[in-house]
């Protein structure tokens, strides 16, 4: 368990000092003569450097980590501070997973019951620890994947098939008969011979 924590008594510095250290290339060391090289001279303002020693930002002998690469990236480097929060306060996050949402007086008796320094001491951690928190984003945001989506694929109109010419077929069991009569006319000049043939057809065939 820590018995102390970083602090810097300039605390709004360090917005700004971790936006000038965005855009400016990445050094061989973070030194004072870098710091004031970003506009900070002020001694105040030195204690940047053992606050991102603490975060792992730099290494003992102020070269910048891997993770100073990230701090410099403006699309995660609030993800990347909230992650090396968690790790420098670990014994904050063991009290309450989410004690950067707490009320003052509660983070102020996490960190008076982890450090067991008095009041100003405490006052001045936590003054640096709500400073990061309100920069550090701890949730990163959820991506959501978009379904895939299929490329249509063209189904082929099946071609009416032609119709087979339809064939008509006589009906079974309905026989049609048809009937050839032939009749010889008798050679003569006597109508009452014809009358009696067409007579006899009408009464007998029709």
């Amino acid at each position: 368990m820590t018995d102390t924590y970083p602090y810097m008594v300039a605390n709004g510095k360090i917005s700004q000092i971790l936006d000038k250290l965005r855009k400016a290339a990445e050094p061989t060391k973070f030194t004072h003569a870098f710091l004031k090289q970003l506009g900070f001279a002020s001694t105040n303002d030195r204690a940047i450097i053992p606050l991102l020693k603490k975060l792992e930002f730099l290494n003992d002998d102020s070269s910048p980590t891997e993770k100073y690469k990230d701090l410099r990236d403006a699309t995660r480097f609030r993800y990347v501070l909230g992650e090396q929060i968690r790790e420098l306060y670990s014994d904050l996050y063991a009290i309450n997973t989410k004690i950067h949402e707490a009320n003052e007086d509660e983070i102020r008796g996490a960190i008076s019951r982890v450090t067991g320094k008095d009041e100003t001491s405490v006052n001045r951690f936590y003054a640096t620890y709500k400073t990061l928190t309100d920069i550090a984003e701890f949730e990163e945001p959820i991506i959501e994947e978009k379904p895939k989506v299929e490329p249509k694929q063209e189904t082929k109109k099946e071609q009416p098939t032609k119709a087979d010419p339809k064939i008509q077929m006589p009906v079974i069991g309905s026989p049609d008969f048809h009937y050839n009569i032939q009749i010889h006319l008798p050679a003569t000049t006597d109508i009452s011979v014809y009358n009696a043939i067409f007579k006899s057809i009408k009464e007998n065939l029709m």
